[in-house]
C-alpha cells in the first residue's frame, strides 16, 4: 500500500501517530508531496521508512479527501485505492482530536524513533554541561506572513532565560534567518547557534540533550513532543485550532506540552517558570 504525506514534519507526525498502529504498517510505502523543503529523509529513516519526493501535489491531498470522504482505515484500505494522500491537517483544523482521526487506529503519540549518536559532533560536550534551552523563531518571511514575534521579543525571552542562569540553544533549517539573527544579540558563552548545522535526525539528538524548548509552531516542535520532552509551542490566531488538537492529553493535562498565543515575553516566561516547577518536581518524584 502507498501513502501520500505532505511535506511537513509536523504534518506528517500526525499521521505517522496514526499508521505506525496500522496492520500494514510493515508494508507501507511512503511518498511525499513535491513541496518545498525536502527533509523528510532523515526523519523517516527514524521509522526504518525511505521516502519518494514530488510525486503528487499537495493540492491532491485536498481534492482527494473531498471527492474520497472517509470514516475509518478500513473504510480506505478495503477500497484498493492504488494511493492513499493522507492529510490529518483536514480533520484537525476543526479542532477535532487526532484520537478520533481514523478512529479505528489507535493513536501513538509517543512512537519511538531510533536518534542517532551525536557524540563525535563539536557541540556535544558543550550541551552536555549546563542547562539549556531550545529556541527556534523561524524566518523573517514567516514572521510576517503568521504575524509572529518580531526580533525583539525573542531577545527579551532569552535575556530573561540566560538572567536565570539558563544558555539558549538556536535550531532550525538553514532558511530560519530570524532566529540565527538572535546570536548577533546575547552573549556568545550562553548563547550557541546550531541554525542550518544539523539535520533533521540530529536535531532530534540535540533535542535529548536540552532540558527546555521554546519555538514557533512547527514540525521540530512536534517532534520533541513526540519524545515526551518538556516543550512550549507559539501559535499564530490562525493555528489556533491545531495547537492542541494533536497533543497527548496526558502531556496537556501536566503541562509538559503548552501550546500559547504569541503574548507578551514576560507571559511566555510565566508559562515556561510554571513548566519548570512541574518538571522539577516530577523529577524529585521519580516521574520523569
Amino acid at each position: 500500500m502507498i501513502v501520500g504525506l505532505p511535506s511537513g514534519i509536523g504534518d506528517q507526525s500526525w499521521a505517522i501517530s496514526k499508521l505506525v498502529n496500522a496492520p500494514e504498517w510493515k508494508d507501507i510505502e511512503l511518498e511525499i508531496a513535491d513541496g518545498w523543503p525536502f527533509r523528510s529523509d532523515d526523519y523517516l529513516a527514524m521509522l526504518g521508512k525511505k521516502c519518494v519526493y514530488g510525486q503528487f501535489r499537495y493540492e491532491d491531498i485536498v481534492v482527494f479527501e473531498q471527492l474520497h470522504p472517509y470514516k475509518t482505515w478500513q473504510d480506505i484500505s478495503n477500497k484498493g485505492f492504488g494511493k492513499f494522500l493522507m492529510q490529518p491537517n483536514h480533520h484537525l483544523e476543526r479542532g477535532l482530536l487526532l484520537k478520533d482521526y481514523l478512529p479505528d487506529l489507535k493513536t501513538d503519540y509517543h512512537y519511538n524513533l531510533n536518534i542517532p549518536s551525536v557524540e563525535n559532533k563539536s557541540y556535544y560536550p558543550l550541551l552536555k554541561t549546563g542547562n539549556w534551552v531550545g529556541i527556534s523563531a523561524a524566518s523573517y518571511r514567516g514572521h510576517k506572513a503568521w504575524k509572529t514575534w518580531d526580533l525583539e521579543n525573542w531577545i527579551a525571552l532569552c535575556r530573561m532565560l540566560i538572567e536565570d542562569e539558563y544558555k539558549v540553544c538556536l535550531l532550525g533549517g538553514s532558511w530560519d534567518d530570524l532566529t540565527r539573527s538572535l546570536e548577533y544579540d546575547l552573549p556568545s558563552n550562553v548563547c550557541l547557534n546550531l541554525v542550518g548545522q544539523t539535520k533533521f535526525d540530529e536535531a532530534c539528538a540535540v533535542h535529548k540533550l536540552l532540558k527546555f524548548y521554546v519555538g514557533f509552531s512547527s514540525g521540530l516542535g512536534i517532534i520533541r513532543t513526540v519524545m515526551s520532552l518538556p516543550t512550549i509551542m507559539l501559535w499564530p490566531e490562525h493555528q489556533t485550532a491545531l495547537s492542541e488538537s494533536w497533543a497527548d492529553p496526558e502531556d496537556l493535562e501536566s503541562r509538559r506540552y503548552i501550546a500559547s498565543s504569541y503574548m507578551t515575553p514576560k507571559g511566555v516566561y510565566n508559562l515556561f517558570k510554571l513548566q519548570e516547577s512541574l518538571y522539577d518536581e516530577c523529577v524529585r518524584k521519580g516521574e520523569k
